[in-house]
């Protein structure tokens, strides 16, 4: 986020903090504050940069309380969707104006604003509703849903019970740097880009990483489990990204009154491709009648292959 946007995100997460009863702080870079508040130890950090938020969520930080070590509980507030941060509370927009309107009717009825930060249970005069206590859904990363019910079944074209589904993706970010050469021909691959994979069948698409949410994803809905690791991505990634950069190239030789040709593959070697994973879930809806059809709940378009193994109920 720009430095301006930056500054005011984090005096609005400052106004939040004071009226949960904080002490709040600025901080150094890379954090935005730190905030005390009886035994919790609390720092802030406000970014849309994944490699920071990476960083960020790695880093474990301590503060010396007295002859002891505590371990300080950390807040990520980023209005970027494609960012996880498996170690840290994570603040998107939606909590971000959550949390600030729950600060302000706080501040006007004189209560103690009570935020869920370390799972312990406080008894504030107020508390502050959570996304899960208003919905009780489950929160993964996805693109939204935007074909309803009543449109994906006119799409299908058959009658039968419409179930919306959740399919595991590996959305991958790869920068290429190198070359590769052979007598006098030189190819260079340095480049980037961006796609994803279906985590069941291994199949390659290009998803927006812009457009992905965090929201909770409706009741009733099912989570179709991966059947492809992570581990096993990267691999078969970084193979698809090899043989796409593949290039053959021709060298013309002359020995006395004959011409030569001589052609060759030339490939980035895979220590040249540097690969990041994120977890991604597509929203599908899935009729059953007669026979399964599947209608993507974000794009509209029907899958060819339908997908009907795996499946969570949450």
């Amino acid at each position: 986020m720009e430095q301006r946007t930056r500054e005011k995100a984090s005096r609005a997460v400052s106004d939040i903090l004071k009226a949960a009863g904080f002490d709040v702080h600025t901080a150094p870079a890379p954090l935005d504050l730190s905030a005390i508040r009886n035994n919790t130890y609390l720092l802030v950090m406000c970014s849309d940069d994944p490699d920071a938020a990476d960083s960020y969520s790695e880093t474990e930080y301590t503060i010396r309380v007295g002859q002891e070590e505590k371990i300080c509980e950390k807040i990520l507030v980023t209005f970027n969707p494609s960012i996880t941060a498996d170690n840290c509370i994570v603040w998107y927009p939606e909590e971000f104006a959550m949390y600030a309107g729950e600060a302000v009717l706080a501040r006007v009825l004189g209560k103690t604003l009570v935020l869920p930060l370390d799972g312990s249970e406080e008894t504030g005069s107020y508390k502050a509703r959570t996304h899960h206590e208003s919905e009780g859904g489950i929160r993964i990363p996805h693109l939204p849903v935007r074909i309803h019910r009543d449109e994906a079944e006119e799409k299908a074209g058959i009658p039968g019970v419409a179930t919306l589904r959740f399919l595991p993706y590996w959305m991958f970010k790869y920068t290429c740097r190198g070359s590769a050469g052979y007598k006098d021909q030189n190819i260079q691959f340095d480049g980037t880009g961006s796609g994803a994979m279906n985590a069941i069948n291994g199949a390659l698409t290009d998803i927006e990483g812009d457009t992905i949410t965090r929201r909770e994803i409706p009741e009733g809905s099912e989570i179709s489990r991966p059947s492809i690791s992570h581990a096993e991505a990267e691999k078969k990634i970084t193979s698809h990204l090899i043989s796409s950069m593949t290039k053959r190239v021709r060298i013309r030789q002359v020995k006395g009154d004959a011409i030569f040709y001589e052609e060759k593959n030339l490939a980035p070697e895979p220590e040249n491709i540097s690969l990041e994973l994120r977890e991604l879930y597509v929203p599908v809806w899935q009729i059953k009648g007669k026979k399964i059809v599947e209608i993507n709940a974000y794009t509209g378009e029907r899958l060819i292959e339908p997908l009907d193994d795996g499946v969570e109920v949450f």
